[in-house]
Parts: structure tokens; sequence; C-alpha cells
């Protein structure tokens, strides 16, 4: 048996002697190493794929993000480049202690504000109530009878430390714990505020006084009268968990997550579970003492067990296991052990409850995915997978349930592969949403930060299963691995004018091409090293991109091509686009299929013009006619959505009609071309890529593009401001010349002046001093250069 510092030893599944496999090696958290991958399906092609889904109480956000389109980013490759047949289910967990806390204290905020919609003297007393018992609990360097008014100067004084990026004491580093300070602060900051200010304001209606104190409140109601609450009416909490349910797979289909095979949610197998911890306690492996029933792991180990596969060294951690049991535990001294975990937990009042044999209860946290995974895949399951912050207590403990149901009297593995994605990091601290430091998925989308090809990118150039912190060079590098595919894909656009011929003897990309498709299909193998194989795909289109396009055979181009638009599609890059698509490339790189029958003939329109305009001979206005009447104008009727890329056409064909001979006709037509290119188009999203020799790209407006015009407008306005800038100065130079250096000294500050107009003598009449006297000669003479300057310049004005 292995000792508590070290995981016991993991059985490799066996390989069928007529399965074929792909050499593939997965980081395997069971062994904190790479081990090959043999699925339990004797032809080698099913895979079983148990994933912990989301605790539905709040929005999802980018961690959580980071979680689900990575295990997304593998099942797809399991699935789409290895071709196993994945079955893949994901639980919904919507019973838990956070989901009873949240739903009951809104439950009550909700109708305490209902019951009390002025804020008077009663309400203000609750709310005093709440600050005190938020400052006694949170931050205890603070006296809890502190009076609200006084809070934000005292809070700055006594934490300044953790407020200006330090730690708390004991603490090496800052991390969670300064992060969980610094989100107390700015909730009793905004609860402080409110309060304070109601004090001294007369009984109002205000929405906003309860936005401002509802997370100080919520607890506070809920010690209050969270046990007065239904917990036979489910629908307290179901309202909370079927809104949140529905949000969290809208973000995670924004995000291009594909949808479980199946999901699995524990208020629908309330009795399966309490049936699964039943025929543990029958195996000798459980015990029921007041109601709930808790797992038995002296029991457990003594039947040769190991406990804690995954983390043995955190097994003596209270804190996690504190964590793991619930913020609803009140007690331990009907366990066995501290280190025992609850089974089923007897609800107590203002909580949701099922029967059992041991009276109304609740599943613990752990035993529902034991339960629904069991009952969905069985006693053998390949893969597990979860954020790597459920490794210890959650899936340890899941572990061992499981093995104590299916194996009374054996030892085998009820997981042969656990994938642990590592978290998303901000300013060294993983986002949560207790800690409420992270932005939604929803967020994030809608303000642009990201999209969700953007951040899948980030994701795929790092390590799956190490922590990722998202910084400017790792944006950038995502950047730019974007703008590269897209620039390629839309290079091959033009497929069609390669030159050369496709008995072309230039093999070097093809060589290149069959070095990457190698290198990649080792590196997917090494535990999808997904960042190795972005990094292969920029190389072979640098490659691409280098090659004398005189020389590269077509049809070697259009390999290529199709390739990578695979690989992309593989990765979840492209929507729902499949790995064998038709089409090359991605979406993004073309135009509106409905302005297709207007951008291009406007394009073609504008190449002649534009070619003819800038050629050695220049354009007449027999050119324009020509080329006008050269037109084929069978445009389709005009939709709704073509409407504005229709008149684009029309204004500029108008617009060269009304062009009139002169000697700037060549001028006006490019100005005209500039125009279409640059505004009418660029505003619609379109933009006319001009090329040497080419017919203009047709292509999308890019947010490079975007930021090359505001840098350029950005540019054009300082210029202008500069030059309003010169051209203030010089008026008030003009200006300060206007008056004569002849009589700019002859003022009450002085008493006598030479023939020049330089005093002598101050107001006193005494003799200046000769310092001084150089001072004011020096300022005579600058004068007398800006008058005659103004003289000059005002001579003939009058």
């Amino acid at each position: 048996m292995a000792s508590a510092r070290q995981q016991p030893a993991w059985q490799q599944p066996a390989l069928q002697s007529d399965a074929k496999l792909p050499p593939l090696k997965v980081y395997n958290s069971l062994t904190k190493t790479k081990v090959p991958f043999v699925p339990i399906d004797p032809t080698g092609r099913r895979v079983t794929w148990y994933a912990c889904g989301p605790t539905v109480y709040d929005d999802s956000h980018l961690g959580h993000a980071r979680n689900y389109v990575t295990t997304d980013i593998i099942r797809r490759i399991l699935r789409d480049y290895f071709k196993f047949d994945v079955e893949f289910v994901m639980n919904i967990t919507d019973v838990d202690d956070k989901i009873i806390l949240r739903g009951r204290q809104q439950y009550l905020f909700n109708k305490f504000v209902s019951t009390h919609p002025t804020v008077d003297a009663a309400v203000l007393d609750v709310a005093k109530a709440a600050y005190k018992a938020y400052l006694t609990k949170n931050l205890p360097l603070l006296d809890p009878e502190l009076p609200p008014a006084e809070y934000q100067a005292e809070v700055e004084k006594l934490y300044a430390t953790v407020l200006n990026g330090g730690t708390l004491p004991g603490n090496e580093r800052p991390g969670d714990d300064e992060a969980k300070v610094k989100m107390h602060i700015k909730t009793v900051s905004s609860a402080a505020k409110a309060i304070a200010d109601a004090e001294t304001s007369a009984p109002a209606l205000s929405e906003s006084f309860y936005t401002n104190v509802q997370d100080v409140f919520l607890p506070h109601l809920d010690k209050l009268e969270g046990s007065s609450i239904d917990g036979e009416n489910h629908s307290i909490f179901t309202q909370l968990t079927k809104k949140y349910e529905d949000r969290f797979m809208q973000d995670v289909r924004d995000l291009n997550v594909l949808d479980p095979d199946e999901i699995t949610r524990v208020t629908e197998y309330g009795q399966e579970i309490a049936d699964f911890v039943q025929r543990i306690v029958d195996n000798k492996y459980g015990y029921a003492t007041e109601g709930s029933v808790y797992f038995d792991i002296k029991a457990f180990e003594e039947a040769g067990f190991p406990y804690a596969r995954l983390e043995p060294w955190s097994r003596s951690d209270g804190k996690l296991v504190a964590e793991g049991e619930g913020a609803l535990i009140s007690k331990t001294s009907e366990k066995r052990s501290p280190s025992d975990f609850a089974l089923w937990k007897a609800s107590k009042p203002g909580e949701p409850s099922w029967p059992s044999a041991w009276g109304k209860g609740r599943p613990g946290w752990h035993i529902e995915c034991s339960a629904m995974a069991s009952a969905k895949l069985g006693k053998s399951i390949d893969i597990h997978s979860g954020g790597i912050d459920l490794a210890f207590p959650h899936h340890d403990n899941e572990l061992a349930q499981s093995e104590a149901y299916w194996n009374a009297h054996t030892h085998d593995q009820w997981i042969n592969y656990f994938l642990h994605m590592g978290h998303l990091s901000i300013q060294g601290s993983k986002m949560s949403k207790s800690l409420k430091n992270f932005t939604t998925i929803r967020e994030a989308l809608e303000r642009k930060d990201w999209t969700s090809r953007s951040l899948r990118i980030i994701f795929l150039l790092g390590n799956w299963s190490s922590g990722i912190e998202i910084t400017e060079d790792l944006v950038s590098a995502g950047n730019s691995w974007e703008d590269k595919l897209n620039n390629f894909f839309l290079k091959m656009k033009d497929l069609h004018l390669l030159k050369a011929s496709t008995t072309s003897t230039d093999q070097s990309l093809q060589t290149a091409f069959e070095a990457t498709k190698t290198a990649v299909d080792e590196h997917l193998c090494d535990s999808f090293n997904t960042q190795a194989v972005m990094a292969a795909i920029s190389d072979l289109v640098s490659t691409f991109n280098s090659a004398d396009k005189s020389t590269v055979n077509p049809e070697h181009a259009e390999e290529v091509a199709r390739w990578v638009t695979s690989m992309v599609n593989i990765f979840g890059l492209n929507g729902s686009a499949s790995p064998d698509a038709s089409e090359i490339g991605w979406s993004g790189i073309d135009v509106p299929e409905e302005a297709k029958p207007y951008l291009y003939p406007l394009s073609t329109l504008r190449d002649s013009l534009r070619e003819k305009a800038r050629s050695k001979d220049g354009i007449a206005i027999d050119d324009v006619k020509k080329i006008i009447s050269q037109e084929t104008r069978d445009e389709p009727p005009v939709s709704e959505t073509a409407k504005p890329y229709a008149q684009v056409l029309s204004d500029f064909r108008t617009k060269i009609d009304s062009v009139d001979e002169s000697g700037s006709i060549g001028k006006e037509i490019l100005t005209l071309c500039d125009r279409v290119r640059d505004i009418d188009l660029f505003d619609l999203g379109v933009y006319f890529e001009d090329r040497d020799n080419l017919p203009a790209l047709v292509r999308p407006v890019t947010k490079e593009l975007l930021q090359a015009r505001e840098e350029k407008a950005a540019r054009a306005h300082q210029k202008q401001l500069d030059k309003e800038k010169r051209e203030q100065e010089a008026r008030e130079k003009a200006e300060k010349g206007r008056l004569s250096h002849l009589e700019m000294f002859r003022t009450n500050e002085y008493s006598a002046w030479d023939d020049e107009g330089i005093p002598t003598r101050d107001a006193a009449g005494e003799e200046l001093t000769k310092g001084r006297t150089k001072k004011i000669r020096k300022d005579w003479d600058r004068q007398k250069k800006l008058h005659e300057t103004w003289l000059a310049s005002n001579i003939g004005s009058k």
C-alpha cells in the first residue's frame, strides 16, 4: 500500500491483441505521468468519459471557460483526429450547500425587499446588524461597532498592507486569502456608504440602497430566518438552478463547446443516490449516525483499498477536507473520524430533502458523481475529468465511494484515466465565484474582449494540464497566430492565380507538409500537445508564405490549405464545421453571401478604373465610358440585408458617371476609388485590399485594419492639433509684438527712463542695479524684435 505521501500503484489497462490503437499517451493524474491510452472496449474504439459539470448558482466565468473549452478540445481530438467513438456524459450539480444557501438567501432577500419598500428606521436597524455581523466574521481587524461613516478610513488604515498588494500575517505571498479579504472590503465599502447616506436622509424608496447592501444582508437574513423556509418547496432552489443551467449551456455553446451526449442532474437521481449509499453501507464501508451517513475511511483502508489515489499528500489538509464537506455542516462529533466524509446528509430545517432509509436527507457532494457516472457508464470508466481544484477531496472521495460500491472484495480501478485541467489565474489568484475576482463568459464576449476563437487559441497555446495566466505576451501570441491563419486562408482564395504548372519540380512545400503532418501526429500522441501543434502549423504557413509562388505547385498548396482547415476544424476553431468539410478556411474570411452580387462587380469596375488611372498613359473620359460599357448589370433583386452594399455600388457608378473632362480626371477617379475602399465599404465591414498586378482582394474588415484606421485617424487628429497649436502660438507671438519696446517699461513701477524707454530709477527714485538693468535690456531687445516683426507684417494691411 502507498504511503501517505505516495500515490498507489495504477493498473495499466490491457491491450486486446486485435485492437489497433494509436501510440497515444496521456498525462494521467492517477500516476502524475504520461501513460499509454488503452480503452476498456475490446475493439479499442469506444471511449467512455464522465466530466464534472458546473454547480449552477451563478454565471460562469473565464476560469470555467478554461476547463470546459480545454475539455472540448481534447474530446474533439479523440473523436475527430484519433477517430474514437467517445461517449461523453456530464453532470449538472443542482443540489449542494452553495446552491441551498444562495437559493434560500435570494428568496429571503426578495421577501424582505417586497415587505420593506421604504428605507426607514426598521430597515436601517437590520442593515446595521448585518453590517456588524459581516465585519465580525470577515474583517476581524475592524471593531464591529465601527460606525459605517468611519469604515472607509479605518479599513484603509488597518488593511493597508493587503490593499497595497501585501500579504496577511503568516502568508508568504499574496493569494486567495488576500483576494478574499479585498472582496470583503469592497463588499462592505458599498454597504457602509449606503447605510451612512441613508442615516442622514429621510425615509425613501431606494433600489440603489438594496443593491449596495445586498451582499451583507444575505448571510444575516439567512442566519435569522433560513431555518424557517419550507425545505419541501424545492422550487425555491430549482428556480435558481434552472436559470443558471440555461445560462451556462448558452455560455459554453457561445464558446463552441459541443453539447454532452448526455446530461445528468442530481435532482433527477435522488433515489439512485440513496440506493448507492445503501450498498456502500451494506459493504461495511459506510455508517449511519443521527440521520446522516458517512464513509468509513478506516474500514476502507483496512480492507486493502488505498484512499486518496490522486493526492494522498492532501488528506491531512483540514481546510480542503472542510471545504469538501460544505458550508452547512455544523458539527463533526457524529463522525468516527474527522476525515470521514458525508455520503448522505440529514436535512435540517430550511434545506431540501428526499426520503431515505435514514430519514429525510440529501446527497453529499461527492456521492452525486459516483452514483450518476456509475448509472450511465458502469463499474469501469475510461476517462474522468474536471478542474484541478476538484482533485482532492472531491475526486479522491468519488474514487473511494465507487470502489467501495463496485468492488466489495476486489480492488479494481473504477477510473483508468483522470484528466485534470489546469486553472486560469488572474493576478496570481485563481478565478473563483466565491472570490468575485472574475469576468463572466458573457461579459467577455459581449464586450468583445474575446471571441470564441481567440479564447480557444489562447488555451491551445498552453498545456491543458498546467495552470495558465493570461498575459499581454500570450494575448499577443494568440492574436498573431490568428492573423497569420486569416491571411493564409485569404491567400488560398487565389489558388487559381498560381501560375506554376502542376508538374512543377519544386517540392519544398510538399516536403515541409509531410514533415509537419508527422510532427503533428507525434505531438497529439504526446498527451495532446496542442502547443507544439500550433507552432508546427504556424511554421508550415511560414514555409508557404516564403515560397516562390511562381514555382509552387497549386495542387500542393491546395492540399496544405485543406489539411490546415481540417486541423482548425478538429480544434473547434471554425464553428460547427466538420474536419472533412470541403470548404477551405474558416469563418470570418469571407464577406456576407448577400453582398457578393454587388461587391464583386464593384471590385471589378474599380480595379479597371484604378489600373487605367495609374497607368503611364492615364485615363480619359472615353476610357471611363468604355470601362463602364463593359460592365454586366445582372444583379438579383435587392434584399433588405443587401441594400447597403447595393447602394454603395449604385453611388459609385453615379459618381463615376458624373466625372467630367478635366486635367485632374485621373486624380478624381483615384480619389473616388480610395473613398469607396476606405470609407463607404469599410463602414460596412468590407475591405478591398489592393495588390500589385492582381485583382483587389475582397475581404472582411479585421480588428487589425480597424486598429490601423484608428491609428491613422489619431495621427491626423494630432497633426491638426499640432497645426492649431503652432498657429495659436504664432498669433500670441504676433499679438505680443503689438506693444512697442519704447513703451513697454513706462509704468508706475519706475520713475525715470532713458531715450530708448529703458528705466533708470525705480518708483522710489532709487537707481536700478546693474544686474536689474542688464535683465531689463534683454527683455527690451527681445520685444524690439517682436515689435519690428509685427510692424513689418502689418504694413499695407490697413
